[in-house]
């Protein structure tokens, strides 16, 4: 499973992956939805993204709103027959919405929908995996995140520091930065 970062303020939203082992279907881990305005991120097994990919680009054609794209897509995965035993998918979804409201949903096949608003001021920051996570916490300390350079430091020292200790992480980073349009 490959290594997603997200770090979202008001004024603009960071993602940092890696390509790791995914290179056979590098085109479909980060696929920008709507240009300048969202992207989803994947990691995981390639017939869920395939199948979620699909889905996002779908449900953007037809107009909907973020949240409704990603409630969509976690409940197909919720509500689908064929449970792929031990086969495990993450998406990040995330941009602004029509009247500029960052947000951020975090879609799996084993765990409830999250949602995140972040408010004036706040940034808020995710990453897939329990010791990335704790690992990222203490980059974002040491470079802070007010700024996406600051943000993107951060990340790029996690996918550095997690490449140590988790196979399927390589050092190889993609990213997309959004801004808050005026």
């Amino acid at each position: 499973m490959g290594l997603v970062s997200i770090v979202a303020r008001e004024d603009f939203i960071s993602m940092v992956s890696d390509l790791g082992n995914h290179q056979m279907y590098d085109d479909v881990m980060i696929k920008e939805l709507i240009p300048d305005t969202a992207f989803i991120a994947f990691s995981g097994d390639e017939q869920y993204i395939m199948m979620a990919a699909a889905a996002a680009e779908a449900l953007v054609k037809q107009g909907l709103s973020l949240i409704k794209i990603a409630e969509s897509i976690q409940s197909s995965f919720n509500n689908s027959m064929e449970r792929m035993d031990g086969l495990s998918f993450e998406a990040v979804l995330a941009g602004y919405s029509q009247n500029g409201e960052s947000q951020y949903h975090i879609i799996s096949n084993t765990k409830p929908l999250e949602s995140y608003y972040p408010q004036s001021g706040e940034s808020l920051y995710y990453v897939n995996g329990q010791e990335p996570m704790l690992e990222f916490e203490k980059s974002l300390k040491m470079f802070g995140m007010g700024t996406v350079d600051q943000a993107q430091a951060a990340q790029i020292h996690l996918l550095h520091e997690a490449a140590k200790f988790i196979p399927d992480v390589n050092t190889h980073a993609s990213s997309i930065v959004l801004k808050k349009a005026n």
